[in-house]
């Protein structure tokens, strides 16, 4: 593709004219040119988001100088700098079996945190990864599909969607769901996948070719060639006790539970009055909840309250135990 087509179709991209056949054509060009400031990963989705604008910003101011000096060589690079915003922006960076139609997000919890992470997807579905794991996938979910990609062990909990199955990878391994709650195990680098179904109903495949179907308190262990699974019954909620380990509190004080909360939620807590921190609590979570609604039932078993301000950062507010 010589320069002058490549400008006419992201000239064609931003103003959002371009047919089908031209989004592809300039997808299959920046496909084979990577750019290696769009390869990034984040906990942290309003850290995307800030990225982004700075590099929106700077390419427009450059394309502005090179609209006043007509540099064709400058206005080359500006062009370049808009093909790795749209890269970034618009998720033309994917990975294997997603079309990368939009920013993609990798949510990690460290191996050394003790903590699981919540993680809530755009549809509003709910994930709980084990310390150690990765969930990567798209940070919208239009088109036909519901699609990411886990390594290591998560527990979902999928809203139910009848025109868009959400779908995970794992490996070669593909587990479909309407709608349902479950739990995957995989290891990184091997075909070495289990499933299994709390509620609902799941299918799992390979190749396209269907290994198992399973409901609920049925369990499948997919291993590296297996043609034929059998599925064996299970107690579900018994396998999925780790959800809940790390969320029961029994007289801890508010500020200890309240770094733990902010380690499963990838968010920052703080304390208006630090006699409020110290002041103990007690009870237990089912671990589906958001951050907003634990932090309402804790504010609420010490006459609290809490705020959240633009930047992202939760401040409880209420006075301490002895007053």
């Amino acid at each position: 593709m010589d320069n002058k087509e490549l400008y006419y179709l992201i000239e064609k991209y931003l103003a959002d004219t371009a047919t089908a056949e031209e989004r592809e054509r300039l997808l299959a060009w920046y496909r084979s040119h990577p750019v290696d400031e769009v390869v990034w990963e984040s906990a942290d989705p309003d850290e995307e988001e800030r990225l982004e604008e700075r590099l929106k910003g700077g390419i427009w101011a450059e394309m502005g100088k090179a609209s006043v000096a007509k540099n064709k060589k400058l206005r080359f690079w500006c062009y370049g700098a808009v093909a790795a915003f749209l890269l970034m922006a618009f998720g033309i960076a994917f990975w294997q079996g997603l079309d990368g139609r939009s920013d993609k997000l990798i949510a990690q919890p460290p191996k050394e945190q003790a903590e699981n992470r919540f993680v809530l997807l755009p549809d509003s579905s709910k994930v709980i990864l084990r310390p150690g794991s990765r969930l990567r996938y798209k940070t919208d979910f239009f088109g036909a599909t519901r699609e990411v990609e886990l390594f290591g062990e998560a527990y979902f909990d999928i809203n139910r969607r009848e025109d868009q199955p959400f779908i995970i990878h794992t490996g070669k391994v593909k587990t479909v769901v309407l709608g349902t709650a479950f739990t995957i195990k995989a290891s990184e680098g091997q075909e070495d996948v289990q499933v299994t179904v709390q509620r609902g109903k799941v299918r799992v495949e390979r190749a396209e070719a269907v290994l198992a179907t399973l409901t609920a308190n049925e369990q499948v262990h997919v291993k590296e060639n297996t043609v034929t699974l059998p599925t064996k019954k299970v107690e579900a909620e018994q396998t999925m006790l780790w959800t809940v380990e790390d969320i029961r509190f029994d007289s801890q004080p508010f500020g200890k539970i309240t770094e733990k909360l902010g380690r499963r939620y990838g968010a920052k807590i703080v304390f208006e009055n630090a006699m409020l921190a110290g002041c103990p609590v007690t009870g237990g979570l089912t671990g589906m909840e958001t951050l907003e609604e634990v932090l309402d039932l804790l504010c609420e078993t010490r006459q609290a309250s809490y705020t959240k301000n633009k930047d992202g950062v939760y401040t409880v507010r209420g006075h301490g135990c002895g007053d």
